[in-house]
């Protein structure tokens, strides 16, 4: 069973609380956290960061934040279709011989003649 997203510490992730946040304060944000929740999903929505807090989850939410959060999506979803690539097992076999270097001592006086 899936751990149960706690709410409230999303707020507080995503938010800057006042000391006097009242309890219209956490209705009002918790409406516009399930609406995000709802357009994306508890996963998406527990995963997400963002650079600094906001005073209000309507920041978040706003038309002109909903590009950047389809686009985090979109990321998130995002699956590789490995069926349209070739694979390669590079282990498989090996060609040619070791090549074995001996090491020669370089001095200075070596380097700088050339």
């Amino acid at each position: 069973m899936a751990k149960k997203l706690n709410k409230r510490n999303l707020l507080k992730k995503f938010l800057e609380i006042p000391k006097s946040a009242s309890r219209d304060f956490y209705c009002k944000e918790m409406k516009m956290l399930n609406a995000l929740i709802e357009r994306y999903s508890e996963e998406f929505v527990n995963k997400l960061l963002f650079a600094k807090k906001f005073d209000s989850m309507a920041v978040i939410i706003c038309d002109a934040f909903k590009h950047e959060l389809d686009k985090k999506f979109r990321n998130f979803n995002y699956e590789i279709d490995y069926s349209k690539y070739e694979t390669f097992n590079l282990n498989s076999f090996k060609c040619g011989e070791d090549l074995i270097l001996k090491k020669k001592t370089k001095t200075i006086r070596d380097f700088l003649n050339g």
